[in-house]
C-alpha cells in the first residue's frame, strides 16, 4: 500500500517536471540574487547605512565593525549563491542556502510590509528602489521557485562538472571582495546615486522658477528639544538647524543638490559655475580622522592657487563647525548639511568630490589618497593622479574573471580538465600502491 501511494506521488512530481522549468527557474532566482548581491557589493557603505537604519528602527545597539562585515558578507554571499544556481553548480547546496536565507527574508519582508518601519528595504540598493509591498511578493515568488528546484534541480546538470566547481565558486568569491573593497575604501565602482560623476550639481533654471510652488517644513532643536516651523516663522538663533521636509508641491524639487542654512538654499553661492573646486564631506564628525587635516589643506592651497575654491560639508551644528575650525585650522568656508545629502554625494567616513564648472567629474575617500601622492605630484597632473577611474578598472576586473571561468568552462567541456582529474587520481592510486606502509605510519 506504501509503495503505492509512494509511486502515486512521483507520478504527480512527474506531470510537473520539466528541464525546461529547471532552467527557466535557475536563471530567475540566479540573476535576481546576482542583481541583489552585486549592487550591495559595489556599494558596502550604501548596505552599511540600510542595515544602519534597520538597527535604528529596532532600537539595537550593534558595533559599527559588526555591521559592516553583515554589509559585506550580505553582497558578496547573495552574488556568489546566484551566481552558483545562475550556472547550475552545487545543484542541492546552493538551493538551500538560498531558501536559508529566504526563510529570514520572507518574514522580514512581510513585517516591512505591515508595519512600513523603513522607507524601502534596500533590496536593489540605489540601482533600484520598490515599495515594501512588491518586495514582499518578489520574495514570494522566488520563494516557490527555490521549493520548485529543491525537487528537481538535482535532475539537470549545470555548465560545470563538480570535480571543478570549488574553482569557479572560489574565483566568483575572489572577484566580488575586490569590487567590495575598493567600493569601501575608494567609492563605489558604479555609482547609481543622484549625483553621479557627469552630473552638474547647478540648479536648472526650470527649476528655480517652479521653487516657490514647494512648501518646506524646518526643524530646529534647542535643549534637546526638537520642533518644526513653517519659512515665514523661523526661530531665533538659539535654535540650531536640524533637517528640511518637503510637505508640499513637486517632491522632485527637492532632489537636487542643496544646503540650507537658517531656511535659505544656499547652494547656488557654495558651488562654483567658472572653476575648479573640491567639495569635502564629513557625515560623522566624532568618526573622522585628525591626520586628514593636513591634506585638506595641502588640497585647499592646490586648488586656490588654480583660481578654484573648497568647501567642507558636514553633519552637525554651529559647534561641530567651530571645532572642526579649531583642530584643523581651516581656512576654506565649512557648512552644515544634511546627513542624507553628504552621505549620497560621495561614500566614506570624509571623502571629497572635484566639481569643474559645478559638474561632478571624481570622487573619492580622503583615506585612499596618501600625502606623499599631493607633494610629489606635478601641478597640473594632481587632478588626473587623483582620479580614481573606477569605471575602468571595473570593467578590466569582471572581464579578466569572466575570461578565466569561460576558458575553465571550455576546457571543462572539451574533457582535458576530465583527463587531468583521471591522470592525478590514478597518480594519487599508485602513490599508496607503492607505498602502502606510508598511510598507517601516519
Amino acid at each position: 500500500m506504501q509503495s503505492l501511494q509512494s509511486s502515486n506521488s512521483r507520478k504527480k512530481l512527474e506531470v510537473i517536471y520539466s528541464p525546461v522549468v529547471v532552467w527557466l527557474f535557475r536563471i530567475l532566482t540566479g540573476a535576481t540574487f546576482i542583481l541583489s548581491g552585486f549592487v550591495k557589493s559595489i556599494d558596502p557603505w550604501g548596505s552599511f547605512y540600510k542595515i544602519s537604519e534597520y538597527l535604528d528602527v529596532w532600537g539595537l545597539d550593534i558595533p559599527s565593525a559588526l555591521v559592516v562585515i553583515a554589509a559585506f558578507g550580505l553582497g558578496c554571499v547573495e552574488f556568489v549563491i546566484g551566481c552558483l544556481v545562475f550556472l547550475g553548480c552545487y545543484r542541492r547546496v546552493g538551493v538551500w542556502l538560498m531558501l536559508l536565507m529566504m526563510a529570514f527574508m520572507l518574514p522580514l519582508t512581510f513585517y516591512i510590509m505591515v508595519a512600513n518601519p523603513v522607507a524601502d528595504c534596500g533590496c536593489f540598493g540605489d540601482f533600484l528602489v520598490i515599495s515594501n509591498t512588491a518586495t514582499f511578493v518578489k520574495n514570494l515568488f522566488l520563494t516557490l521557485m527555490m521549493i520548485y528546484l529543491m525537487m528537481f534541480n538535482r535532475r539537470i546538470s549545470g555548465l560545470f562538472d563538480p570535480y571543478v566547481q570549488w574553482v569557479v565558486g572560489g574565483l566568483l568569491s575572489f572577484y566580488i571582495l575586490i569590487v567590495s573593497l575598493i567600493g569601501y575604501n575608494v567609492q563605489p565602482m558604479i555609482d547609481f546615486r543622484r549625483f553621479s560623476p557627469g552630473v552638474s550639481l547647478l540648479a536648472a533654471d526650470d527649476a528655480e522658477e517652479e521653487a516657490d510652488d514647494v512648501d518646506y517644513e524646518f526643524i530646529y532643536e534647542k535643549d534637546g528639544h526638537r520642533e518644526s516651523f513653517a519659512i515665514d516663522e523661523l526661530p531665533d538663533s538659539t535654535w540650531t538647524f536640524v533637517d528640511r521636509k518637503v510637505i508640499g508641491g513637486s517632491e522632485s524639487l527637492s532632489d537636487g543638490f542643496s544646503v540650507i542654512v537658517d531656511g535659505e538654499d544656499v547652494a547656488a553661492d557654495i558651488i562654483d559655475s567658472d572653476n575648479d573646486e573640491f567639495l569635502v564631506t564629513i557625515p560623522d564628525m566624532k568618526g573622522v580622522d585628525l591626520s586628514y587635516t593636513y591634506l585638506l589643506n595641502e588640497l585647499n592651497d592646490y586648488i586656490t592657487d588654480r583660481g578654484g575654491t573648497m568647501v567642507a560639508l558636514v553633519n552637525g551644528g554651529r559647534d561641530a563647525i567651530d571645532w572642526w575650525e579649531d583642530v584643523s585650522m581651516a581656512s576654506y568656508p565649512i557648512y552644515s548639511a544634511e546627513p542624507t545629502l553628504i552621505k549620497e554625494l560621495a561614500r566614506g567616513h570624509a571623502a571629497i568630490t572635484y566639481l569643474h564648472e559645478g559638474t561632478v567629474v571624481w570622487k573619492r575617500t580622503l583615506s585612499s589618497i596618501s600625502y606623499s601622492s599631493i607633494s610629489e605630484a606635478a601641478a597640473g597632473e594632481l587632478l588626473h593622479e587623483l582620479d580614481p577611474d573606477l569605471t575602468y578598472y571595473l570593467e578590466l576586473i569582471t572581464l579578466t574573471f569572466a575570461g578565466v571561468i569561460f576558458i575553465i568552462w571550455v576546457l571543462d567541456r572539451s574533457g582535458h580538465l576530465v583527463s587531468w582529474h583521471i591522470r592525478r587520481r590514478k597518480m594519487n592510486r599508485t602513490d599508496v600502491t607503492e607505498h602502502p606502509g606510508d598511510k598507517t605510519d601516519r
